[in-house]
């Protein structure tokens, strides 16, 4: 029993401690002791007797501040009154949960159809917000294609094949604009195989390859289409190769055991599907590539001796590619998790590419026998791997000697990072077990995520840093794609204190909190629309963007700018312009992109019609567009920021705002004041030109070794030449291909 005590005497030191770090004062942490202990009690039954009146009040407000404190009562469990299965349009799009910019599109139209706010849970006063929730399915808020059915095609021949120059072309567009994202296949060992293939005609390759294969030309092809390739073939010709793939391998695989073969191919499917705005089916395919996945394994090390370090390297990377889609899908679906971080130990890939895997040094860090995985991110930064690093580049000669040489498997390590702090986000702040906690619980857990955000951006190399000033050797997409993950997640962390100031009273340390995080939630919205090219040029934001979900990312902003302004701009007074020019960017981007894209035009649709709402709800000019009348002005900050804008590649100094030996302001909302609007950082308000970017990509990642077989047309930009060295070169033993077996 001493011991006991002594132990629980620690712990409260310890939580002591951090709540002093966290800003929580010791009668919060009292009540939230006292509520963690009676909440188990207390939740069923409160599940249950909670009134009529509370169920709709907590389904319009999800997991916003207004709730109380201390009382347990005032939580309901997450729930649905939609019926999800009532008719074919409501089953395309299936649940939203709220984490989705789909939801808050969706109860941001109840508000502006209600005309008034949402009183507070403890206040008799009924609202017209409270009486409309079943009006209206998620369905109706969705801007995906998901009612759209995939075309079939009768007498569809499998066997068909583009000729071996478009096929190359198709290859190296997914290579160049997807495989740093998303290694799901070994691409030394198909590279091979492809050659071979096209070489060769006689082959006869496995159903599961040729998927594989085709897939990845309708991905290509996609791509082609986005950025308007020159070599690009009839508009609809993804929708062939996807059709073959699923011909030769989706279809009837339901009662097959797991195949690692098989899960690449459900994977790619998945990307695939996500690409064409089919988020339903793509967020249903990567779960069955998942289960698959956990069914062999490939969430934990793999310390066998039967399987090559090298290969077992390949696997992890096709383990991390489903987390970070599986993740992906989750946040814009809304929906749980299947992957549970406490069970995986799956080593985090490392940070060089597979041009490298032959090397001395490589390979011993490829066979270390205590990589960090998953379990560690949370507890360890990026101290222990910087000093392997060191160690390894220590015996690797010339440019690599380079600590932090910036290369696709780098990058793709810090997309996982990031990834794993976005769904500690998902779990603590939208699922039904942090939703229920009482609202100290939330803030604490909103504090910790906006540290782990920030000890992720200092720790982020240098090569990446979207927030410098400073030339990098980086390559310019993936500081994009790092960025917009970025404040994805900060928007995501911080929207839950998104709402309207009066509409309810927690005390004042809580409601100056959530204003200074509310702030935080705007900022990231405002900084996310200034990574998008000012040139409004499709072509080019799918050219340097994550494309394949652009339109996620461009709505998620969006509906955060929306959000503020039906509140009147409250929490950003002062930058209320720079709000109204922000949405103003966001709606001529949704219809710069509806021009090649179908969801885009549903996007802007819906946007048309909210913003015209708005405008006669809280006298938002439409036509103008700045929405705000009487507080724009010539000399205002935002005019000033768009009349000398930064580049992504350019300048010479660091911005405020950023953790540094000057810096004074955090990047969290732990010590700034709400009155301090952060400068928006240097990220993309100015694209380079087409020509001048893509020679920039080509001379900062000149390292790689396929680059030499990638070369570039100065007048058009485009790839022309083969991603293969000439043939007299390679040496390929056909008789060592096994076809069915996984790709690499």
């Amino acid at each position: 029993m001493a011991s006991l005590e002594g132990k629980i005497q620690a712990y409260e030191d310890v939580l002591r401690k951090l709540s002093s770090r966290f800003g929580i004062s010791d009668e919060q942490l009292m009540s939230l002791a006292l509520t963690d202990s009676t909440h188990d009690l207390a939740a069923n039954s409160d599940a249950y007797t909670a009134t009529s009146e509370d169920r709709k009040f907590f389904g319009v407000s999800g997991s916003e501040p207004c709730l109380s404190g201390t009382s347990p009562g005032s939580h309901l469990a997450d729930h649905t009154e939609e019926d999800f299965n009532r008719d074919d349009f409501s089953r395309a799009t299936g649940f939203i949960g709220k984490s989705s910019e789909i939801s808050w599109l969706q109860m941001l139209s109840k508000e502006v159809d209600s005309g008034c706010e949402v009183c507070h849970p403890a206040s008799d006063i009924s609202s017209p917000a409270m009486t409309s929730y079943c009006d209206g399915p998620i369905a109706s808020s969705n801007y995906h294609l998901d009612d759209f059915d995939i075309p079939a095609i009768e007498r569809l021949d499998t066997s068909e094949l583009p000729p071996k120059d478009t096929a190359t072309k198709l290859f190296n567009a997914y290579l160049s604009s997807v495989h740093s994202s998303f290694p799901i296949i070994g691409i030394s060992t198909f590279a091979s195989q492809f050659q071979a293939f096209f070489n060769n005609p006689s082959l006869k390759p496995g159903n599961r390859w040729l998927a594989i294969l085709n897939l990845i030309f309708a991905i290509g092809a996609k791509h082609a289409h986005l950025t308007e390739a020159e070599w690009r073939r009839d508009r609809d010709d993804h929708y062939l190769y996807f059709l073959r793939a699923r011909t030769l391998s989706l279809e009837g695989q339901f009662l097959h055991h797991s195949d690692l073969q098989q899960l690449q191919v459900e994977g790619l499917a998945s990307f695939y599907m996500l690409s064409s705005g089919q988020i339903n089916r793509s967020w249903k395919l990567c779960g069955s590539a998942v289960r698959s996945a956990l069914s062999l394994g490939l969430h934990l090390r793999n310390i066998g001796t039967c399987t090559s370090d090298t290969s077992k390297e390949i696997r992890y990377r096709v383990w991390w590619s489903l987390y970070t889609l599986e993740h992906r899908l989750s946040v814009m679906t809304g929906r749980p998790s299947c992957i549970i971080d406490g069970t995986c130990t799956t080593p985090l890939p490392v940070p060089f590419d597979e041009s490298d895997f032959r090397k001395e040094p490589v390979m011993r860090l490829i066979s270390r026998s205590a990589p960090e995985g998953l379990s560690q991110l949370e507890s360890v930064s990026n101290t222990s791997l910087t000093t392997e690093l060191k160690d390894t580049r220590t015996g690797m000669k010339g440019a690599e000697t380079n600590v932090a040489a910036p290369c696709k498997s780098l990058y793709f390590l810090q997309l996982i990072r990031l990834t794993s702090i976005a769904k500690r986000m998902a779990s603590k702040l939208y699922n039904p077990e942090g939703v229920e906690k009482p609202w100290p619980s939330m803030e604490f857990a909103i504090r910790g995520l906006m540290l782990d955000l920030d000890s992720w951006l200092i720790n982020l190399p240098s090569a990446y840093d979207f927030t410098s000033t400073h030339t990098s050797q980086g390559s310019a997409t993936h500081r994009m794609s790092l960025a917009l993950t970025f404040y994805s997640t900060k928007i995501g962390i911080t929207k839950p204190c998104l709402r309207r100031i009066e509409s309810c009273a927690l005390g004042e340390r809580t409601d100056d909190f959530c204003r200074k995080v509310a702030v935080e939630c705007v900022e990231s919205a405002c900084h996310m629309l200034r990574l998008f090219p000012e040139p409004l040029e499709a072509a080019l934001l799918h050219k340097v963007s994550p494309w394949w979900c652009i339109l996620h990312f461009l709505m998620q902003a969006t509906t955060i700018l929306l959000i503020e302004l039906s509140f009147h701009a409250q929490h950003v007074p002062e930058k209320a312009a720079m709000v109204s020019k922000a949405a103003r960017k966001s709606y001529n981007w949704l219809s710069v992109m509806s021009e090649t894209s179908v969801a885009s035009e549903k996007a802007r649709k819906m946007c048309d019609e909210l913003l015209r709402r708005l405008g006669l709800n809280v006298g938002v000019e439409i036509h103008t567009f700045p929405c705000i009348v009487g507080l724009t002005s010539p000399d205002s900050p935002d005019e000033k920021l768009r009349n000398s804008p930064p580049r992504l590649t350019e300048g010479t100094t660091t911005p405020t705002g950023l953790p540094g030996e000057a810096a004074s302001t955090s990047l969290s909302p732990v010590d700034h004041s709400s009155a301090s609007f952060i400068p928006p950082p240097p990220v993309g308000l100015e694209i380079p030109p087409t020509h001048d970017l893509e020679q920039d990509e080509k001379i900062i990642t000149a390292h790689n070794s396929y680059d030499s077989y990638l070369p570039y047309d100065p007048s058009t930009g485009q790839i022309t030449g083969s991603f293969f060295p000439p043939e007299n070169d390679i040496d390929i033993g056909l008789e060592s291909y096994y076809w069915d077996e996984t790709v690499g």
